[in-house]
């Protein structure tokens, strides 16, 4: 664990990681334990490392320690590496909580020496932001098929609710670009799965942004094809292009 502080954001992620507050408790020590730079440390973690795994100290039995790491991988969150010394958790995305890796300022002949950050310290933190930027890039690019798909869950909603308070698209788009890269599912699937949960009663109110579409992607993907048992994904987009639909 380092010295600084941690930002919190107040924005729609937060919200809806809140939903599943065993995840958010582990998300939150991570944050809290995580390097800030690569200074001396006995585990030896990089930059967004922190070890963990006294899960009962933060409240919670190893089933749901397991269960909310599942979920902070699934999310893109963080990964989790386990070692001999424990698990090693890795930051990947700093939406919700930002752990303030930055160059901190000091004055000439006034910095103590062991608060001097290297020079891989500096190209780390480059990297990291310039791999953000790169992702917002891609990802809110017109035509991308992370905002395209945003744009539509966006569109589907607003027909039932013309004053909808407008949410952050490029947010929506790099969440969307996620689910596409880092969960693997096919633009086409997503799509569908949209659009199936945009028409069913329960689920329409449920799903108003691209992180709730995430975290519930399966389970709506299963119940879609419950209800069509004998269409696949690839049958049900093709039904709904014959239909007019897409």
């Amino acid at each position: 664990m380092s010295d600084g502080y941690v930002k919190l954001a107040r924005d729609e992620a937060t919200w809806e990681l809140l939903e599943d507050y065993k995840a958010f408790a582990l998300l939150t020590v991570i944050a809290l334990r995580a390097r800030r730079t690569d200074g001396f440390n006995r585990h030896n973690l990089q930059i967004g490392q922190a070890l963990i795994g006294d899960y009962e100290a933060y409240g919670m039995s190893r089933q749901e320690y397991r269960s909310a790491k599942v979920r902070l991988r699934r999310y893109g969150l963080a990964e989790f590496n386990p070692t001999p010394r424990g698990t090693i958790a890795t930051l990947l995305d700093q939406t919700i909580y930002d752990i303030n890796t930055a160059t901190e300022q000091h004055t000439p002949n006034t910095q103590p020496a062991h608060s001097q950050h290297t020079a891989n310290t500096r190209s780390t933190t480059n990297k990291n932001e310039k791999n953000e930027k790169n992702e917002k890039k891609s990802s809110c690019n017109p035509g991308a098929p992370g905002l395209r798909l945003s744009e539509l869950l966006l569109e589907l909603i607003v027909q039932r609710k013309g004053d909808l308070r407008r949410p952050n698209l490029d947010r929506w788009a790099r969440d969307m670009d996620r689910l596409i890269r880092l969960d693997g599912r096919m633009p086409e699937r997503i799509e569908a799965v949209i659009r199936f949960c945009q028409r069913d009663p329960f689920w329409q109110n449920n799903i108003l942004s691209v992180a709730t579409l995430r975290r519930q992607f399966d389970r709506l993907e299963l119940l879609m094809q419950q209800r069509r048992p004998a269409e696949s994904t690839a049958e049900i987009v093709a039904r709904m292009e014959r239909e007019g639909k897409l």
